[in-house]
């Protein structure tokens, strides 16, 4: 029978879990809702539009396999970090847009930079999978996964709300360029939550590395 005891390491480990899901909620609530609507309001085609939301799920279909293979192979907390870090330096790009290109060439970019950060994000998605099962002990794990819906929920919707009343007050194109600062900021956020965990193989060394400052 497996222990519920909360260690001071857990307890970091899920705060760290916790505010990485809030601010990918502000990211999916912000950015990630309304850039196939900026680029709408852009002219953007069906073409377009179906590019930006289906050409990441081709570019996962692409390299599911292979990035897998390449993970087995490399520590779960750096590869992850750093694959997030590359994955959200798009949103970023997304902030500048309106004052390097114009309505048809900005719809292109987009396209890009969505098909080009899915690469990197393929990538966070597997390897965040594998580290939420080792960091999170089994008994933890359906509470924790429960928490971490609520807070994205939450942070999503209000968000949006928020996002919303932006766009409507704000002049275009600079509402759309603070609704993506907001989902930059969630983006980096989330980025260093990520960075911040500590899988079961590094507590241990921490642990036996402190205890071995403390006999010496």
């Amino acid at each position: 029978m497996t222990s519920r005891l909360l260690t001071p390491d857990l307890r970091a480990t899920f705060r760290h879990l916790y505010g990485d899901i809030f601010w990918v909620g502000v990211l999916s609530g912000s950015t990630l809702a309304f850039v196939a609507v900026y680029a709408t309001r852009l002219g953007a085609t069906g073409l377009e539009i179906g590019l930006l939301t289906a050409g990441p799920a081709v570019v996962n279909l692409l390299v599911t396999m292979p990035f897998g293979r390449w993970l087995e192979r490399r520590p779960l907390v750096k590869s992850t970090f750093w694959s997030a870090a590359l994955n959200r330096l798009g949103y970023l790009a997304l902030i500048v847009l309106p004052w390097l290109f114009g309505g048809r060439l900005q719809v292109w970019a987009i396209v890009l930079i969505t098909l080009v950060m899915s690469v990197p994000g393929t990538l966070v998605a597997i390897g965040f999978n594998a580290l939420l099962a080792d960091v999170v002990p089994p008994d933890w794990r359906s509470e924790v996964i429960g928490r971490r819906n609520a807070l994205m929920a939450v942070s999503l919707t209000v968000t949006a709300l928020i996002s919303g009343q932006l766009l409507v007050r704000i002049v275009f194109p600079i509402n759309y360029q603070i609704v993506f600062a907001v989902g930059a900021l969630g983006a980096a956020l989330s980025t260093y939550h990520l960075g911040r965990l500590r899988t079961a193989g590094q507590r241990a060394f921490l642990h036996c590395d402190a205890a071995g400052l403390v006999a010496a």
